[in-house]
């Protein structure tokens, strides 16, 4: 039990290091990790001060994937009101069919930055981020996330 407690202390110290990150969130909740294709994920997070900063999509998967890339889009709310859309085209496999993310045994987080070194203004924020997939859901995906770093 000890052991326990110290990791789990050990692992949010570690996760609370990260000076650069301005905002992290990851949506694991999925059934039977299968992403629907009208399950849009919305995050909404505010800056307090102008920052340049990367917006990075983090895409939790299964290791093998059996797609070497996947349709998706961004739509992004600026305080000021201004929306702006983003399709992408997230590769998950090199030309070899070898996974691009980073994987630990069967789990593999594959980051990817939508929008490098953009200033930031101060206010509210909304990303929401679709699954453009042809077909009813996007299967082995683990969860998808949003992260905002200087």
């Amino acid at each position: 039990m000890k052991f326990k407690c110290c990791f789990f202390v050990i692992f949010f110290i570690f996760l609370s290091c990260d000076k650069n990150r301005i905002y992290s969130e990851f949506d694991s909740n999925l059934e039977n990790n299968r992403w629907s294709s009208n399950d849009s994920k919305e995050f909404s997070f505010s800056i307090e001060n102008e920052e340049v900063a990367d917006v990075i999509l983090h895409l939790g998967h299964i290791y093998d994937f059996q797609f070497a890339s996947i349709p998706l889009q961004m739509t992004i709310t600026y305080p000021d009101g201004h929306i702006e859309v983003i399709p992408i085209d997230l590769k998950v496999k090199n030309e070899k069919g070898e996974d691009i993310a980073d994987c630990s045994g069967d789990i593999c987080d594959l980051y990817y930055i939508v929008k490098n070194k953009v200033t930031l203004g101060k206010g509210s924020y909304s990303v929401v981020i679709t699954n453009k997939f042809n077909g009813a859901y996007l299967p082995n995906i683990l969860g998808i996330g949003v992260q905002v770093k200087e």
